[in-house]
């Protein structure tokens, strides 16, 4: 039921957010995929197949929010057939890459996801919605079925292959979603103090409680007065820990774990090298069970 609802919706989204100018690849071809984030690119393996042939911008490790391209990544930007992207401010160094004749998907303006605008963001950013709507298993969905449109649309020789791959990427991350409602349903506890605000489209679809967010704004150092504010919340939510990520300094995360008698665990928003979506998030799951406890 789900599905069928957000195919409907992708199906929409597709006719109105991409456009593709080139001709349909020879059947020889490889379909040229560049990709944003490291999730985006399995998405795209994943559909694709040997069909394709994905190039990832962002290295395993690096942060999104402070990335700047080097001229080799330019220029396999330049030679994408089809380009993925999250949007909003993840993406706001992709200005002046993108090849006017490639097909482009942005996964945060597609059908069927709903933003969240977070309060603590900053005035005078580009937007006050949060990006980070992969981390939401039934969206990446979503997005993989857009992958797979577009892939049909500019390689119809090999519809087939990517229907048949898109079917079943969707059946595991149909099992994926059903892993982690199972785990979190037996959480002693559901609230949570994170870095930065990547985690909550997870939060929302498992009903999870961010209780303090550590960094408001990519970039922006906490106050002193805001360290206090999260150190007292932690200690009267009875919050276990404090997540950090892998991608940005830890040092404000562990100053307040310190002070507040808790642990610094990572969460990782985009992966290891090489490491697929659906072992991405069950990682991320094991970290937040061991910190959550079990009833």
């Amino acid at each position: 039921m789900l599905r069928a609802f957000a195919l409907a919706l992708v199906v929409v989204s597709i006719l109105n957010l991409v456009t593709c100018k080139k001709r349909p690849k020879p059947s020889t071809d490889k379909v040229m995929v560049v990709v944003t984030i490291p999730p985006l690119a399995d998405f795209a393996r994943q559909i694709g197949g040997d069909r394709v042939e994905v190039t990832t911008l962002l290295a395993p490790g690096a942060s999104p929010h402070t990335f700047e391209p080097t001229p080799s990544l330019a220029k396999a930007a330049a030679e994408a057939d089809l380009f993925v992207c999250i949007g909003l401010d993840v993406d706001h160094w992709l200005e002046g890459l993108l090849p006017d004749d490639a097909a482009v998907i942005t996964a945060t303006e597609l059908d069927g996801i709903e933003l969240i605008v977070d309060d603590h963001q900053e005035e005078h950013h580009h937007t006050r919605a949060n990006p980070h709507a992969w981390l939401d298993p039934l969206y990446a969905e979503i997005i993989s079925m857009a992958i797979a449109e577009e892939l049909v649309k500019i390689d119809h020789q090999g519809k087939g292959a990517y229907q048949e791959n898109l079917e079943g990427y969707l059946t595991k991350l149909d099992s994926l979603h059903a892993r982690i409602q199972t785990t979190v349903n037996s959480f002693a506890s559901r609230k949570y103090v994170s870095f930065h605000p990547a985690w909550a489209y997870f939060a929302r679809r498992y009903r999870l409680e961010r209780v303090a967010v550590i960094a408001e704004s990519p970039g922006k150092e906490p106050t002193p007065r805001h360290l206090e504010e999260v150190v007292k919340t932690i200690k009267t939510s009875g919050a276990k820990a404090v997540f950090a990520e892998p991608q940005l300094s830890p040092k404000a995360a562990e100053v307040i774990a310190e002070e507040a008698g808790v642990e610094v665990l990572f969460l990782d928003p985009l992966g290891k090298e090489n490491e697929g979506y659906i072992d991405l998030i069950e990682r991320n799951l094991t970290v937040l069970k061991g910190a959550m406890g079990e009833k």
